[in-house]
């Protein structure tokens, strides 16, 4: 199945997750402007032209090398693009890093929650044996708190980024 996943769209009771494609770049650099949103993943707001080309790679689905999938939805609510939450599915074992971001002016309303239970939701409806996992950093609480509603719990470890790995072995073991 793994193969053949491919993002389709998700209803939620406020939120529309749409499959992304390139025509989302220009409504999502609005989205994502500002800067309290990279205090703990890095980066600066990207441009209009940044996200064509961020979405024209990741529109295809896959990784070069075929070992990972690739699947990512802009949240919409009531038609507007609030933000986007994307699966990356590997190849060689039914894992899947999971990441959300809600802009700045639609936060705090639980937008992230409501959108990343629904593609959680979706992942195990497609792969029943899948192990989802996330990676936040130590003092985002805010996605903490996310992680914690899809059943997720921290591990201890932390990449090369300083964000500690979650995931829900809990729940599968």
């Amino acid at each position: 199945m793994r193969g053949n996943l491919r993002a389709a769209l998700i209803t939620t009771e406020r939120f529309t997750l749409e499959p992304l494609g390139v025509h989302h770049a220009a409504e999502m650099a609005k989205a994502l402007a500002g800067t309290a949103i990279y205090k703990y993943i890095g980066g600066q707001a990207p441009t209009a032209e940044e996200l064509e080309k961020r979405y024209a790679a990741q529109s295809v689905g896959s990784s070069p090398d075929g070992r990972q999938t690739w699947l990512n939805w802009i949240i919409r609510e009531q038609g507007r693009s609030i933000g986007f939450v994307q699966a990356t599915v590997e190849a060689d074992g039914p894992t899947s890093d999971v990441a959300w971001v809600v802009g700045e002016e639609f936060q705090g309303r639980g937008a992230a929650t409501e959108a990343a239970r629904a593609m959680a939701a979706w992942l195990r409806h497609h792969q029943p044996s899948v192990r989802i996992t996330a990676s936040i950093h130590p003092e985002n609480t805010a996605s903490a708190s996310v992680a914690r509603h899809l059943g997720l719990t921290p591990t201890g470890h932390f990449d090369e980024d300083g964000e500690e790995q979650w995931d829900d072995s809990l729940l599968t073991a």
